[in-house]
């Protein structure tokens, strides 16, 4: 069945093809959600439709499930058609969104007629993907909303079928009476349909998308800017991922190979507007780290603390006097200030120790200091302010680099999925080629990343 919508004639609602689904999705931690929690729910505008908010946490031996909230808001009562199948959207890590099909409860009726003022819940389950790990987004295409982000534990397939009650008949009506978190979840994610492609039988051809989902995502800021300074035009742009090299069952896992990453950061300026167009110098980053994005250290101060430490290399690529390199081990601690999911104040310092830096410059620790104090304040779904602030040993050399970004789905619609971005930087070393040259420059581009 195809993505529809939700279109009104009159007082009935009736299904019509259009490229997204027009619902709210959601998730349960439960097969199904009782009605009674419905008065909470955002309503869709003139939609008549609300979606129960899903929980911060599910389990792979529960299903899957989206509870449709339909209710009669016109005075002579309203009509509705309700799909065999909904389709949500789930996003594991920066990887793209993947389609995800749930069906319509069993002896759910396939149309309804509520009388002003009545409600009517219709569940719709599924079985978890097997990619499925993890911090995974959950949206519906086509909605102008923020998305929802569900942590999901991987149960091993033998723990759920030992927990899991007998069997319930298909045709059994779902029960909303108290029950363990696994009762009866085994037969009924046996029951669903497969949501995702078999993989190939040639063994030999393995499924890239599958295998990097969760773990490849961004790093660094990813952006290209233009703009003019000291030096006249210098455009910026820079790319930047990272690489999780296991995805554990357990989210919450500490250990050390669970969390280890590897990243690659390119920065380059581009003297774009000369006669040959030439790259003023590029930096290569590749750095090797352990990242945890939530030791669960938890304080009246700060509402979350993260951690990262590694080993960074850092060079230009050059011979010759024009050579720039160093290698340094680092710490950088992250506290949160407020609600991650609002406006929040976020303070990274990032210490590090140089293993080894090349004699073309040597005294570069004048410049840079030893420690990048990066604060940023703003929303995920609004502007934000991340300004990064260095301080050479030497007293009158450092450097600050400012970076305003905002969402341009607030400037244009919803389907721009990147960021206006506005910087400045002034002092000391903003490439490595001239660490120790001051320069100021303003510039105006456009982020994927922030």
């Amino acid at each position: 069945m195809s993505n529809r919508s939700l279109v009104r004639r009159g007082d009935h609602y009736k299904l019509f093809p259009l490229p997204h689904v027009g619902w709210r999705g959601s998730v349960s931690a439960s097969a199904f959600v009782v009605l009674a929690l419905a008065a909470g729910c955002p309503v869709a505008a003139d939609a008549a439709i609300s979606v129960l908010r899903p929980p911060r946490e599910a389990r792979s031996d529960e299903p899957l499930a989206v509870t449709i909230v339909f209710s009669g808001d016109a005075p002579s009562g309203s009509a509705f058609d309700v799909p065999r199948t909904v389709t949500i959207a789930l996003t594991n890590g920066e990887a793209l969104p993947r389609d995800v099909v749930l069906t319509r409860e069993a002896g759910a009726p396939e149309n309804l007629r509520l009388r002003a003022g009545e409600m009517k819940a219709v569940s719709y389950s599924g079985a978890w993907p097997d990619w499925a790990r993890g911090a995974l987004r959950i949206d519906v295409p086509g909605i102008d909303v923020s998305p929802s982000v569900v942590l999901l534990t991987r149960i091993p397939a033998g723990t759920a079928a030992a927990t899991a009650a007998a069997p319930v008949p298909a045709s059994a009506p779902p029960t909303t009476q108290a029950a363990g978190p696994t009762t009866g979840n085994a037969s009924l994610a046996a029951a669903m349909p497969a949501t995702t492609a078999p993989l190939p039988g040639n063994s030999l051809i393995p499924d890239l998308g599958a295998y990097l989902a969760g773990r490849l995502s961004t790093y660094e800021p990813n952006y290209f800017a233009d703009g003019v300074g000291t030096e006249g035009n210098i455009a910026r742009f820079q790319v930047s991922i990272k690489y999780r090299f296991i995805l554990p069952n357990d989210p919450r896992s500490r250990g050390f190979f669970d969390n280890l990453y590897f990243a690659y950061t390119q920065t380059s300026l581009w003297n774009l507007r000369s006669y040959s167009a030439a790259f003023r110098d590029t930096s290569y980053k590749p750095a090797l780290f352990y990242y945890l994005p939530d030791t669960g250290w938890r304080s009246r101060w700060f509402s979350r603390m993260g951690v990262m430490a590694g080993y960074e290399h850092e060079s230009n690529g050059m011979g010759g006097a024009g050579s720039r390199g160093i290698d340094f081990v680092f710490v950088t601690p992250i506290w949160d200030f407020g609600d991650v999911n609002a406006y929040h104040l976020t303070v990274a310092p990032k210490a590090y120790w140089y293993e080894h830096i090349a004699n073309e410059n040597a005294n570069i620790r004048d410049y840079r200091g030893y420690v990048d104090l990066l604060v940023k304040y703003g929303s995920p779904d609004g502007w934000q302010l991340a300004a990064t602030f260095r301080k050479g040993i030497k007293s009158h050399y450092g450097s600050v680099d400012t970076q305003l970004t905002y969402p341009l789905a607030k400037i244009f619609s919803s389907a721009s999925g990147a960021y206006l971005w506005i910087g400045y930087f002034n002092g000391y070393g903003e490439d490595i080629l001239d660490y120790n040259k001051h320069r100021w420059v303003a510039r105006m581009g456009v982020a994927v990343s922030r």
